[in-house]
């Protein structure tokens, strides 16, 4: 069903009226005065189908081939507009050169795009039906690299080794590390030892060298 029809693009849907169908004619733009009107006018025919839940589907294989900067600039600026809220989006071109362009113009405004030369190919993959799976949501946002688990494991690298010991690990420190006096083994309780357990000599008793008393004899 055709929604709007320019001299430059006709914009219709397809059976289901889920997938959105733009399509450029031969006619080429006379200036860029001209090309940002009709643009205008297919941006507010999409708006108004509504994008939400929908895929857009957009032919170029019968449009002018145009790489001049002006024509470049206005394409750059309206691109977003054009895929924005869409579900899914695919691009038909005739040749191989134009795929070139165009996913380059992908590449820089970051949209989740496929590109193909075949209608039917295309449509498939929109309807969910190709091997490639599901048509992915249209992302216009510049990607970024994900480095956000690096982050973690940079903080936690950087700590010292000490820091990362749990308290069963850490080694023992003497009293006068932790500012504590020495304590005595009485003080702990410990049992006294006998000399022989420390290295010392065992004492043994000697007999004495002072004379022994004399002994008178008894008188009867």
């Amino acid at each position: 069903m055709i929604e709007l029809e320019t001299p430059y693009h006709v914009v219709e849907t397809d059976g289901s009226g889920h997938i959105l169908i733009m399509r450029r004619t031969p006619r080429d733009y006379p200036d860029t005065w001209m090309m940002e009107q009709d643009l205008e006018a297919v941006i507010a025919t999409l708006d108004e189908i509504g994008r939400d839940r929908k895929k857009l589907l957009v032919d170029l294989r019968e449009g002018p081939r145009r790489n001049d900067p002006q024509f470049e600039d206005t394409m750059r600026r309206f691109r977003p507009r054009l895929f924005r809220g869409f579900r899914g989006a695919a691009i038909i071109v005739k040749t191989a050169v134009g795929a070139l362009q165009v996913k380059r113009h992908l590449r820089e405004d970051g949209a989740g795009a496929e590109v193909f030369h075949d209608e039917a190919e295309a449509l498939e993959y929109l309807r969910g039906q190709s091997v490639r799976g599901e048509a992915p949501p249209v992302s216009l946002a510049p990607r970024r690299p994900q480095a956000l688990e690096s982050h973690r494991s940079d903080r936690i690298s950087s700590l010292p080794t000490g820091s990362l010991l749990r308290p069963s690990q850490e080694p023992p420190r003497r009293p006068s590390e932790v500012g504590e006096p020495p304590r005595r083994p009485s003080e702990v309780g410990d049992p006294p030892r006998r000399p022989s357990e420390v290295g010392e000599a065992p004492r043994t008793d000697r007999p004495s060298s002072a004379p022994a008393p004399a002994t008178r004899p008894s008188r009867h």
